[in-house]
């Protein structure tokens, strides 16, 4: 009996020191796990960086301005877009790295500007958004310059829109020859995920020299 007993004994504190290891071992598999998933996320967005500043330098002509669909009136919305649009009309950004620092230009009849930039991005959910952050050196801030923005962030003076408030960072898509920079309105999550409310997009054309 005592030898059953004994034996019972060594089973349980096998079993239990097993149980103990494999916990362990999940455990460790688990960070692990997270560990690849944080390293994988981080390159996918450094890529996604590296491509769009990599795409985005060169020079680029202003195109056009509009307003995102939002609760302002859009008809007032357009119409201050579009008497804006005109003043853009000779706006040239210039994009380039100069002893591996990118820096942009630009100028628009007597205005220049210049500066620094970064692309970076900001997640919403799962999803990168990326954005270009301009730091300033000479001439007004971006968000002044692209979208008319006063002091406190408002675009054109739109007050009642939506999510705009004081402009940090401007949304950036670029392809070959375009290039789309959005001030935007609020994020939302919705059924098919994040999207914007509002905002204001310039879109320019690559200029070829």
């Amino acid at each position: 009996m005592k030898i059953l007993v004994t034996f019972g004994i060594c089973i349980l504190i096998f079993i239990g020191c097993t149980s103990a290891e494999y916990q362990k071992m999940q455990a460790e598999r688990d960070q692990l796990l997270k560990n690849y998933e944080d390293l994988r996320e981080e390159n996918s967005e450094l890529k996604l960086k590296n491509s769009i500043t990599d795409t985005l330098l060169g020079k680029w002509k202003f195109l056009s301005l509009e307003m995102a669909e939002s609760d302002v009136t859009q008809e007032v919305a357009e119409a201050k877009a579009a008497l804006y649009a005109l003043e853009l009309q000779n706006l040239t950004l210039e994009f380039f790295k100069e002893k591996n620092i990118y820096h942009y230009r630009g100028k628009r009849g007597g205005i220049e500007v210049f500066g620094q930039f970064t692309v970076i991005t900001v997640r919403y959910g799962d999803e990168p958004f990326p954005f270009i952050r301009f730091i300033r050196r000479t001439g007004p801030e971006m968000e002044q310059l692209l979208f008319a923005a006063s002091a406190d962030g408002r675009a054109l003076g739109l007050s009642s829109a939506p999510g705009f408030g004081t402009a940090r960072d401007i949304g950036i898509s670029v392809t070959p020859d375009r290039l789309y920079l959005t001030m935007h309105g609020k994020m939302q999550s919705g059924p098919a995920g994040w999207v914007q409310s509002g905002g204001v997009r310039c879109y320019f054309e690559r200029v070829e020299e």
